[in-house]
């Protein structure tokens, strides 16, 4: 469990998507014709080199923020208490980190803190490069509050006071939207099998039977019928894609974190569509 930077997300990116044009291209100039006949599955691979490594990291890197933020109101109410025995809040935040009231990650962070204020640095400045760092929705709102109230004049030792329910009642808020959302993931998924039978029955059900008949149809629309099974299968790709990155933003209220449903979702769509629809090349 660690922090991912945004730097590493983007050379990661970067060496992704640069690897996917050498090898298309590769492709291209030795068979070109296999881009048309190999078409869905280079896009579904060329998906998956993209993002699986990203949703790796950013499986990591949420991970790492999580473990920080349900500690957060724990260091809140710990420095908050230290502070009502008189201590100064170097010392308070010491003795959280040394009574391991907290531990890894905030308690890396915390020390960083207290490192940087024994050199010199104001509270202030400590804890808006800790914000910098963590970058998290509970950690910015934290941060805002306690420097705003910093900055109006009041004691740093009140504003912990008067934090350590308030960070309580944020994390208890999230926890029960992510549940309130869980639903609308479902319903998600629930389209998109539902897209699959449907497409799966109209061809074995309808197309099979016209493709087998070819004295029946003409070629055109035998030819068609090939199409709209590529459609399918087109169509398919794009609605596991996007619905993955849909249900991260519902579920999650980040696009990224729906990488990891992208991945599921095309998984699922392709081999069910290989197995009952083979495409033109099997």
């Amino acid at each position: 469990m660690r922090q991912v930077s945004k730097r590493t997300m983007q050379a990661t990116l970067a060496i992704s998507v640069a690897l996917v044009l050498i090898v298309v291209d590769a492709i291209a100039a030795f068979n070109m014709d296999a881009l048309t006949v190999y078409g869905n599955e280079i896009f579904i691979i060329s998906v998956l080199v993209i993002i699986v490594p990203l949703a790796i990291l950013d499986f990591e890197n949420q991970r790492w923020i999580s473990a920080l933020e349900d500690q957060m109101p724990i260091l809140v109410r710990g420095v908050a208490e230290s502070q009502e025995t008189g201590l100064t809040l170097v010392k308070a935040l010491e003795k959280v980190v040394d009574n391991k009231m907290i531990g890894h990650p905030l308690a890396d962070e915390v020390k960083k803190i207290t490192v940087q204020m024994s050199w010199g640095a104001s509270f202030e400045d400590a804890l808006t490069n800790f914000k910098q760092r963590v970058n998290s929705p509970i950690v910015n709102r934290f941060c805002a509050l306690v420097l705003e109230a910093s900055h109006s004049g009041g004691t740093i030792k009140k504003v912990f006071t008067a934090t350590s329910g308030f960070m309580e009642e944020m994390k208890d808020i999230d926890k029960d939207t992510s549940a309130q959302m869980k639903p609308y993931i479902v319903i998600i998924y629930s389209a998109f099998i539902v897209f699959i039978l449907t497409s799966v029955l109209l061809a074995q059900s309808f197309f099979a039977p016209v493709e087998g008949a070819p004295q029946i149809m003409s070629d055109v629309s035998t030819g068609s019928v090939g199409g709209l099974k590529d459609f399918f299968y087109k169509d398919m790709l794009v609605s596991g894609l996007t619905g993955g990155l849909m249900a991260g933003k519902l579920g999650e209220r980040r696009v990224a974190s729906g990488l990891k449903h992208a991945i599921i979702l095309l998984m699922i769509g392709y081999l069910i569509f290989f197995f009952t629809i083979p495409p033109a090349w099997v």
